[in-house]
């Protein structure tokens, strides 16, 4: 086996041989051999199928589109309940802000003082 860069006496013999060939080539086989390896370099078109990118863009907008109008506008939509949660966290601030507050919270019988309060407010509203 050979090891260094130089060919054996295999590969110059082959290469002779390849070169002779070539050179004993008639007009026509040369001329068919050329358009074959034209036809062989030249990009290959690809061939487009239905499953393309030009036809599932506009399907993916339209589904996305039909998506969100049956979201926005499907059966079965009520409205929102009324959130009171805005109106507790101002009673919860009051309750914070009242230094007396944290001891009536304490108070076992907090049925009495909502009522008494509930009482007042009448009391203050009606007079």
């Amino acid at each position: 086996m050979n090891t260094s860069n130089e060919p054996g006496e295999f590969e110059r013999r082959a290469a002779a041989l390849l070169r002779d060939s070539v050179d004993n080539l008639d007009g026509a086989t040369r001329a068919r051999l050329g358009r074959a390896r034209a036809a062989a370099l030249d990009p290959v078109p690809k061939k487009r199928g239905w499953l393309d990118f030009r036809y599932l863009a506009p399907a993916g907008a339209m589904a996305a589109a039909v998506l969100a109008t049956v979201l926005i506008l499907g059966p079965g939509q009520q409205a929102a309940p009324v959130n009171e949660t805005p109106l507790s966290a101002l009673y919860d601030m009051d309750l914070l802000a009242d230094a007396d507050a944290f001891e009536i919270a304490q108070e076992a019988d907090l049925e009495f003082i909502e009522w008494a309060a509930a009482q007042g407010e009448l009391d203050g509203a009606g007079g």
